[in-house]
């Protein structure tokens, strides 16, 4: 199963908004608490497998809207969480990054560990 990124993008946004200030140079706690959070929400059960034709139609109106939301939620933030709003959706996304570039270019960007992990999940 498999869940949409904008969930993920979402996430990220608010850990990142919420998550008590770090220094603009150190976002590294954000980016790792959204990776954890990526893994916990894919443990939820969600909808569709990505060899589905219905849900690849699904998945590529959601990519788009997750671009949308990252972009607007990382401009629009106030300038003091900006940066750790951007490592949340950073850290929240970073597992399923594989997802298209398999799709697209036929190869994964992660090493296989990271993989296992995620998919175990």
């Amino acid at each position: 199963m498999v869940m949409f990124v904008t969930v993920h993008v979402l996430s990220g946004a608010l850990l990142g908004a919420v998550h008590p200030r770090p220094l603009p140079s150190r976002p590294w706690p954000v980016f790792a608490t959204a990776v954890a959070s990526h893994l916990v929400l894919d443990a939820v059960p969600h909808w569709g497998t990505p060899d589905d034709a219905t849900f690849l139609r699904a998945a590529r109106v959601d990519g788009l809207i997750g671009l949308a939301v990252l972009a607007a939620a990382g401009l629009r933030s106030p300038r003091s969480s900006r940066s750790a709003v951007w490592a949340g959706m950073a850290g929240a996304v970073l597992l399923d990054l594989d997802k298209p570039a398999l799709h697209f270019f036929g190869r994964p960007l992660q090493p296989c560990w990271v993989r296992w992990i995620h998919q175990r999940v």
